[in-house]
């Protein structure tokens, strides 16, 4: 959820993007499903992180979808909401290899990959 800081000198409301909470597992609720994955909710989020494996915030999401582009196992799909904002799902998050590539892209630090325990780092997790 952006932190809002009035701006003293020009009197106007400026916006400042926070990157993903990385503890979301344990410091946020389940509060539904969205296409086959879990939809987390804090106290200050409005859309929540969708996914637990590969986790977007769709509330620091703004949709560049250069995610999309660099996965090699097309994890996540462009989706639009009601008012036409598009954000990037990870709707195969379970084919996710632990590359990290998506993470590495997003300019906003909206995606955190939980690393399965059974990968022990990158490249080996691109060779398997």
């Amino acid at each position: 959820m952006p932190l809002i800081l009035p701006d003293v000198f020009q009197q106007e409301i400026v916006m400042l993007k926070m990157p993903i909470d990385r503890n979301f597992q344990k410091t946020w609720k389940k509060s539904g499903q969205h296409r086959d994955h879990a939809i987390w909710q804090s106290e200050t989020s409005q859309l929540g992180i969708h996914g637990t494996r590969v986790a977007v915030d769709f509330d620091e999401c703004t949709g560049c979808l250069k995610c999309i582009t660099v996965c090699p196992e097309d994890v996540f799909e462009q989706w639009e909401d009601e008012s036409g904002q598009i954000k990037a799902d990870p709707v195969r998050e379970t084919a996710c290899l632990d590359c990290l590539a998506c993470e590495l892209v997003c300019p906003e630090d909206a995606i955190c990959i939980i690393q399965a325990s059974t990968k022990s780092d990158t490249l080996s997790a691109l060779l398997d």
